[in-house]
């Protein structure tokens, strides 16, 4: 099965959404260390299937206090210019 990982910066949005294997670790090491160690930034695990969470996407931020995504807030609408 595949698993996600989001590319977190230092603000804990993400930069990236990679695809990863499935395994508690990888030569040793717990899966998203291995990965954050690979990349050079936190990486945290973000589900595609699960309900009770937030699916991340380039943008969204990361809560470590609820291990799920938000997503960036809307645009702001622009208003056309007024015509002469």
């Amino acid at each position: 099965m595949t698993t996600y990982w989001a590319e977190l910066d230092t603000n804990n949005v993400v930069t990236q959404v990679i695809t990863g294997v499935d395994d508690l670790t990888i030569e040793g090491i717990p899966t998203g260390e291995w990965y954050s160690d690979f990349v050079g930034v936190p990486c945290v695990q973000t589900w595609i299937d699960r309900d009770d969470k937030t699916y991340a996407g380039i943008g969204y931020t990361y809560n470590y206090d609820t291990q799920d995504f938000t997503p960036p807030p809307p645009p702001e609408p622009v208003e056309p210019p007024d015509e002469p």
